[in-house]
Formats: C-alpha cells, structure tokens, sequence
C-alpha cells in the first residue's frame, strides 16, 4: 500500500485467482478500513482477474459505500476490464484511464 494525496493504492501483479483471494481480499479489506480520501485499485500489472475476485472486489465496494472511501479502479487491459464489467464491478466503481488521473480527482 502507498499514502498519495489522502489516497491509498493497493497494486495487484500476475493473476488474481482463488489462490490468490484470501491474500488479496485482507489487503483490499485492510485498505478501505483506512482514514483516506479514495483507495485506488491498480490493476495494470494483473494478467488475470476471475469472476470470484472481481465478485470480491464489488462487495467490497459496496460495504465500503457506507461511509468508507471512494474505490478507484486502473486496469488498462482489455480483458480485466471485460470481467470488471460482466460482474458489475465496473457499473458500481469509478474507472480511471490513468493513475494520475485516479490520484488526482
């Protein structure tokens, strides 16, 4: 995790899987429970984002609406994005093209 501008950023590298979940979800989960302005999720290292992590990351999003801070999502790939939006994470997350645009807003 990095402190920018009353931000959090939470970075996920290589593929975001099952195996993965646990890890990834106690460090979101961590990450939203902070004292910050926006958590921004850089997801432009991941190669690999399943439908049960992306399911994760809407419930998280959606616990963290009450009176936790704004999630902010990079991607910058295709195939993240698609899963961001089949699971409906994308409907309810602000996405950035950049993480200076999601550092800055």
């Amino acid at each position: 995790m990095d402190r920018r501008k009353q931000c959090v950023v939470v970075r996920a590298e290589g593929e975001l899987d099952a195996s993965a979940l646990p890890e990834f979800r106690a460090l979101l989960e961590r990450a939203v429970t902070t004292r910050c302005h926006a958590v921004v999720l850089d997801l432009r290292a991941t190669k690999f984002l399943s439908i049960r992590v992306a399911a994760t990351i809407g419930a998280i999003k959606q616990h963290a609406a009450h009176g936790g801070p704004d999630l902010r999502i990079v991607s910058g790939r295709r195939e993240i994005d698609r899963v961001l939006a089949i699971t409906g994470v994308r409907a309810i997350c602000c996405e950035f093209p950049s993480m200076r645009a999601a550092l800055d807003t």
